[in-house]
């Protein structure tokens, strides 16, 4: 049965008034700024636990940002810990960036650990410059690795990331919006990526020209057919909801695609 996620960085324009004009950075540069601080970080990570679970959300994937490794504390994971058992939730996977050193990318599996998360969806260009030393942390720290395609445009762009072995610990996490561009291809690259897919990340998006997301009803991505290709494929694995609009709260929009994504899988 496929666990059904909450992407925090789909609050990135949260902590900038819903209103990012500057790209990306401005809002994850925020997000880290806003959640540093040990003094303010326990009323902040509840209010922002209590408005996923306001949605109807059980389940989390628990962007960088949010709790970076580059600033996280062992009393910062402790306080995450708690509110996250406080309001019942699960976190499926860490995402986003995980270190370009040893020491950044170990840093960041100490706090996976911590947080009793198993996979990292994202890149760690670490993996990149020593793939061998880095399977043999992730080994040591019980986790698994899923790559997120971005430019990539075949299966085989992202597989020749990750290595053609190794993969009980290095995978891919399929973002359908950026694979959007290939049309019904995308069908294609969930069959031949299925035995390395480890997490689906489930996006739309406005057009094939535009990098701006979308709720699952609108958009140019078929959501619903990618859905069932996957029931098709019986993938098990978790399904992430991510849609990020740079100028408003997603917030409705994503406990609407919650809906759909739920009665799809029923389907």
């Amino acid at each position: 049965m496929n666990t059904i996620s909450f992407i925090t960085a789909n609050f990135i324009a949260r902590e900038v008034g819903w209103a990012i004009t500057e790209g990306w950075h401005q809002g994850n540069n925020a997000t880290n700024d806003y959640f540093r601080s040990i003094d303010t970080f326990p009323k902040r990570f509840d209010a922002l636990l209590k408005e996923i679970k306001q949605l109807g959300f059980q389940t989390i994937d628990l962007w960088v940002a949010h709790l970076h490794w580059a600033w996280a504390t062992k009393e910062h994971t402790k306080i995450a810990n708690s509110l996250i058992a406080k309001h019942r939730f699960q976190v499926a996977s860490m995402v986003g960036r995980f270190g370009a050193t040893r020491l950044e990318f170990e840093t960041a599996c100490q706090i996976a650990n911590a947080m009793e998360v198993r996979i990292l969806a994202g890149t760690a260009p670490f993996i990149n410059i020593n793939r061998d030393e880095a399977v043999a942390i992730l080994r040591e720290y019980s986790l698994e690795f899923a790559l997120v395609n971005q430019q990539e445009k075949s299966p085989d762009q992202l597989l020749s990331k990750i290595g053609y072995d190794n993969h009980d610990i290095l995978g891919i996490a399929i973002d359908t919006g950026w694979y959007c561009t290939l049309g019904d291809g995308i069908f294609d690259a969930f069959e031949e990526l299925a035995p390395n897919l480890k997490a689906v990340q489930l996006k739309n998006l406005i057009s094939s020209e535009s990098a701006t997301t979308s709720c699952y009803n609108k958009g140019c991505v078929p959501i619903q057919k990618c859905v069932e290709k996957l029931k098709e494929l019986r993938f098990n694995g978790p399904l992430s909801i991510e849609h990020y609009p740079f100028d408003k709260n997603p917030g409705e929009e994503c406990r609407q695609n919650l809906d759909l994504l739920k009665s799809w899988i029923k389907e």
